[in-house]
């Protein structure tokens, strides 16, 4: 399991290698695997990696947390307009709204992960 499990979370980096950090609404169809098979294998990574490797955890736990960033395809498309619109690039002012209401459950999604880390990391002291 513990092969499986890098060899995902491994794959992910390289995605999250090549996207621009700080965007909101990834499309989901850049993941190498399906987001919950990403998730699973970054639980099973940040408990059993041992606490002598903080920035391997910490690392992990970024990874997890930023996989909110990642959602369906025709969602994704929907942010990319609205962020257009409000940047002043877009036309279509009716854009903005849907965006934002996006990119809201991704910030939400986000803190449910914070939230689901805080029962698997341990705090350092």
């Amino acid at each position: 399991m513990l092969a499986l499990a890098t060899r995902v979370v491994s794959d992910y980096g390289k995605v999250l290698a090549r996207v621009s950090p700080g965007v909101y609404g990834l499309p989901e169809s850049l993941l190498p695997y399906p987001k919950a098979r990403i998730r699973m294998a970054l639980q099973y990574l940040l408990q059993h990696v041992a606490e002598e490797h903080p920035e391997l955890r910490e690392g992990l736990a970024r990874g997890y947390v930023y996989l909110a960033q990642f959602v369906a395809d025709d969602q994704a498309e929907i942010i990319a307009r609205g962020t257009a619109t409000a940047s002043g690039v877009g036309a279509d002012e009716g854009d903005a709204e849907p965006a934002m209401r996006l990119i809201n459950g991704i910030k939400a999604e986000m803190e449910r992960a914070l939230d689901e880390l805080a029962g698997v990391v341990p705090v350092a002291s």
